[in-house]
């Protein structure tokens, strides 16, 4: 933890005295992170998308097989093997970011910045809080927003981590939540480019739920 922390130091530092501005700063290092985490949130998106194709080509089983419950369990069963459904894959990413963001906690109050932002005037400096929360709440929001763009609205899947979210960066450096609107954007811009179909058949090879229980069945 001690070695990301040192290393985000000393690249917002650069970043700020680059910028002359600390929201501009965390927004680069938040997108400089994105990008290094692309690999995983590929990984993440696809495991999503093919969990989502697979609930609804289960759906389609049950419903070919209605009065063969053990002929339909079969087939799902054969269906999770052949295209490997494992859940677990789309937490990696949380997994990864966790200690990214506490190192990032750290970094931010070790920092010696006085430098403001022109984008946030009313914060006066990178470790500063914002008493008026507006940076908190709208974390939460574009938390939320991501969330939505879900299948299956599980609700504990976005309004949890919204809420955790909120009680965490109240009283946080608002460089947190600047970090975490950033990220909640491109997640929800990235989600937005692999939810197109023709991203899903070109680059990320997703069969639609018809095409899974087809060669299945």
């Amino acid at each position: 933890m001690h070695i990301f922390s040192s290393t985000f130091s000393s690249i917002l530092s650069f970043l700020i005295n680059f910028t002359n501005d600390w929201f501009f700063a965390i927004a680069l290092l938040t997108i400089g992170i994105k990008i290094f985490l692309f690999p995983f949130s590929l990984k993440q998106q696809r495991a999503q998308l093919l969990t989502s194709n697979f609930n609804k080509a289960k759906s389609i089983l049950t419903n070919k097989f209605k009065n063969k419950t053990e002929k339909a369990n079969a087939e799902i069963l054969k269906m999770a093997s052949k295209y490997k459904v494992n859940s677990i894959t789309m937490f990696i990413p949380l997994l990864i970011q966790a200690p990214i963001f506490f190192s990032l906690y750290f970094s931010v109050l070790n920092l010696n910045s006085s430098v403001g932002s022109h984008v946030l005037p009313w914060i006066s400096g990178v470790h500063s809080i914002d008493n008026l929360h507006i940076l908190p709440l709208l974390a939460g929001l574009s938390q939320g927003l991501s969330g939505f763009t879900m299948d299956g609205k599980n609700l504990f899947v976005y309004i949890v981590p919204v809420v955790i979210g909120l009680v965490f960066l109240w009283k946080a450096p608002a460089a947190l939540s600047a970090y975490w609107i950033v990220n909640s954007v491109s997640k929800f811009l990235e989600m937005k480019i692999f939810s197109l179909s023709i991203v899903q058949r070109k680059f990320l090879n997703i069969p639609t739920p018809e095409q899974m229980a087809e060669k299945t069945a």
